[in-house]
């Protein structure tokens, strides 16, 4: 059984959360889920610290955010998230970003157990996670799938992974990626992200070299993002 199906958390947020507009950034908006769902894999025994002592790690393949409203600096909200089973190897695990008690953002996300040397893919039920009083709740009621991206698409940027991209497992934070995209998006365009759907596909590592490209239209945009090899990194739809 479950000890805490889902976790409620609170965040104020600070001048360093937001852009030059004052509004919350979706890489903090990520870094945030992030934060949700270690604490609350943690309290029911797939933490970080539990995946540690089996060689393990939890990466994000997957996600899909919808956001009705972005919250401003000194705003305070609060994240509800949940464990909701499993498809394949995938976790599946659900947000709801609340502001005055009203849900203004829903999230779904796919996660995967890798093998820290390998990097392989690892069944879900060596890991404590097979459990049966998983929340029947949808915060986005959706299976997803892959991006597809089927356009031409033109190069925007080169950049290159710094130190300061790398997270506590040696790795380019996802919220990294995004910070990337959201980079390359709002250089063009004022329009606020409504929709952000990742697929992550290969990892990048310290000093790696990449392109950023995309295509698309004015409300519907596609990224992707490949290495001096390349490799597919990862690949976006957004929509305004």
């Amino acid at each position: 059984m479950l000890k805490a199906p889902y976790g409620i958390y609170d965040f104020h947020i600070k001048s360093y959360h937001t852009d030059c507009n004052g509004k919350l950034t979706l890489a903090t908006i990520f870094q945030f889920l992030q934060e949700c769902a270690w604490d609350n894999a943690r309290k029911n025994g797939f933490g970080f610290e539990d995946l540690k002592q089996k060689n393990a790690l939890w990466v994000l393949s997957k996600i899909l955010i919808r956001i009705d409203k972005y919250p401003k600096w000194k705003d305070q909200i609060q994240i509800k998230t949940w464990a909701k089973g499993t498809e394949g190897l995938f976790a599946i695990r659900d947000f709801k970003i609340f502001k005055n008690n009203s849900a203004i953002a829903n999230i779904t996300s796919y996660w995967l157990i890798i093998d820290s040397s390998t990097h392989r893919p690892q069944r879900l039920n060596g890991f404590n996670f097979i459990h049966e009083n998983y929340l029947a709740e949808h915060a986005i009621e959706k299976r997803l799938g892959k991006v597809i991206i089927d356009q031409e698409t033109a190069i925007t940027d080169t950049r290159k992974v710094y130190y300061s991209d790398l997270d506590i497992n040696k790795h380019v934070n996802n919220a990294t990626y995004i910070r990337w995209i959201t980079d390359s998006y709002y250089s063009v365009h004022t329009s606020n992200i409504r929709e952000f759907e990742i697929n992550f596909i290969h990892e990048l590592n310290l000093n790696d070299e990449f392109v950023i490209e995309k295509a698309g239209i004015k409300n519907e945009q596609y990224f992707m993002l490949w290495d001096k090899n390349q490799k597919d990194i990862c690949k976006v739809r957004l929509a305004t």
